[in-house]
C-alpha cells in the first residue's frame, strides 16, 4: 500500500501547498467583495425598475449565468487586451495593454461571473423584506436611501448571508480555474508538483484535503455572522 500512497510525500506536499493559499484567498475574497458591490447596485436597480438601467442589468444577469466561468474567463483574458488595442490605434493612446498582470484579468472574470449570482441573492433578500416598512420610513421623514441603509439593508442581509456563503465556498472552487491563465493558486502549485514529482494522486488528494479546510473554515465564520444577525429578522432598526 505505501507503494500506492505516499503519506511522508503527502506530508511534506500538503505544508508545500500553503504558501498558494494566499492566492487562493485572495482571488476569492477580492472578487467576492468586488461581485457584491455589483450585485448591490444592480439589485438596487432591478428593485426600483430604472429605465434604462434595467434593461443593462438584465442582460448582464443573463449572460452572466449563461456562459461557464472557464469561458467568460478567457473571454476577458484574450477580449480586452484586443478592445484595448484597438481603442489605442484608433486614438493613439497608450493603453499599456501588455503589461497589465493576468492576475487582474482573473479578478475581473471571477468578479463578473460571480456578480451575476449576487444581484439575484440580494434582489430576493430585499424583496422579503415587507415593503410597508420603507413606507412607514419615508411617511417619518426619512429618505428612501435612509430607510434602506436603516431597515431594509439590515434585514436583507440576515436573507442574504446563508446564500453568498454557499456562493463564496463556490468561489474558492472556481479559483481553481486560473491557473489556465497563467496565475499560479493552489490547483496551479499543484500542478507544478505533479510536473516535478509525477505524484498525482498524492497531490491532489493533498489539494482536496485543504480545498476542503477552507470551506469549512468560512463555512463557520459564516454561521457565526448569520447567528450575530439573527437578531434583526425582527425588523430591528438601528
Amino acid at each position: 500500500m505505501n507503494n500506492i500512497i505516499e503519506f511522508s510525500f503527502m506530508y511534506e506536499t500538503f505544508f508545500d501547498m500553503l504558501e498558494f493559499i494566499p492566492m487562493t484567498l485572495f482571488l476569492a475574497i477580492t472578487s467576492m467583495l468586488l461581485a457584491c458591490m455589483i450585485g448591490l447596485c444592480g439589485a438596487i436597480i432591478r428593485v426600483r425598475n430604472i429605465p434604462i438601467l434595467k434593461e443593462l442589468v438584465t442582460i448582464y444577469l443573463l449572460l452572466g449565468r449563461a456562459i461557464p466561468t472557464m469561458v467568460l474567463l478567457y473571454l476577458v483574458y484574450f477580449g480586452v487586451p484586443i478592445v484595448l488595442l484597438i481603442f489605442t490605434e484608433k486614438t493613439g493612446i497608450s493603453t499599456g495593454f501588455q503589461y497589465i498582470p493576468p492576475l487582474l484579468f482573473a479578478v475581473i472574470g471571477l468578479t463578473l461571473h460571480t456578480g451575476a449570482y449576487v444581484t439575484e441573492i440580494f434582489r430576493a433578500a430585499i424583496l422579503s423584506v415587507d415593503k410597508w416598512q420603507m413606507e412607514a420610513a419615508l411617511s417619518i421623514g426619512m429618505t428612501w436611501r435612509q430607510g434602506f441603509k436603516r431597515i431594509v439593508i439590515r434585514q436583507a442581509a440576515v436573507f442574504a448571508i446563508p446564500l453568498l456563503a454557499n456562493t463564496f465556498l463556490n468561489l474558492i472552487k472556481s479559483t481553481s480555474i486560473v491557473f489556465t491563465i497563467t496565475v499560479i493558486e493552489l490547483l496551479g502549485g499543484a500542478k507544478i508538483a505533479c510536473a516535478e514529482n509525477y505524484r498525482y494522486l498524492e497531490t491532489y488528494l493533498v489539494v482536496a484535503i485543504i480545498y476542503w479546510l477552507l470551506c469549512i473554515v468560512f463555512e463557520k465564520i459564516f454561521r457565526f455572522v448569520e447567528h450575530s444577525l439573527n437578531f434583526l429578522r425582527k425588523g430591528a432598526a438601528l
